[in-house]
This record gives C-alpha cells, sequence and structure tokens, in this order.
C-alpha cells in the first residue's frame, strides 16, 4: 500500500504485484485476448428495407413502381434466410410486397382509365 498526498488529503493506492511462474501461463485466462467477432449489416436487408420506403411514393407511378418493388421483394426474400437484420428483411419484404399490389392496381386503374377515355374519342 502507497500512500501519496494530494491537497491535504491522503489518498491510498493499493497495488497488487504478481509473479509468473512457469506454469501460471497455461491456465491464466487474463492473457487471451478478447476477441469479438464484428457483425456486419445484411445488405439485401437493408437494400430491401430502402426500396421499401422508396416504394411507398414509386407506386403511383407503376412503370417506376413495378421494378423498384420486385427487386425490393426479391432482397427483402433473399435477406431472410440470414440470420443477421432479419427484422430489416422481414419489414422491407412487406413493405414492398404491399407496395407491390399497390403498383399493380394503380396499373390496371390507368389502364382501364386510358381504354374508356378511347373509346369515348372514336
Amino acid at each position: 500500500m502507497k500512500k501519496k498526498h494530494a491537497k491535504n488529503e491522503e489518498i491510498e493506492f493499493y497495488t497488487k504485484e504478481y509473479v509468473a511462474g512457469e506454469n501460471d501461463t497455461d491456465s491464466c485466462v487474463e492473457m487471451v485476448p478478447n476477441i469479438v467477432p464484428v457483425q456486419r449489416p445484411n445488405p439485401n436487408a437493408w437494400t430491401s428495407f430502402i426500396l421499401g420506403i422508396i416504394s411507398s411514393v414509386a407506386w403511383i407511378i407503376p412503370l417506376i413502381g413495378l421494378p423498384i418493388t420486385i427487386v425490393g421483394t426479391v432482397l427483402g426474400a433473399t435477406g431472410m434466410r440470414n440470420k443477421r437484420s432479419k427484422g430489416i428483411a422481414i419489414a422491407g419484404f412487406v413493405t414492398n410486397l404491399v407496395f407491390l399490389a399497390a403498383t399493380i392496381a394503380a396499373g390496371v386503374l390507368e389502364i382501364i382509365y386510358f381504354v374508356k377515355k378511347a373509346k369515348k374519342n372514336k
């Protein structure tokens, strides 16, 4: 135990000395480095999620919304196979699936509208 004086206060420092013998390094847990695996994000899951957000606006124009939602749905499905970021992959998959249905519905309604408009003009 060492004592040190600082600004009229007495501070005690406890020091412990270790002496390693020949066999101490074999069973010493402190000498093993702590290796923590770094989890990389799942790119398919995050891309699907971002495309799902973009498709929430893109469904209005079916020619733009259809490829975006199809790609996002496929990436979400492949992202769910991986354990990393599985929740994000599910969210992207469901969002893209919902807006894929909306895109198809909007496309069908636009086709019906233009067909009726063309028949009126004849």
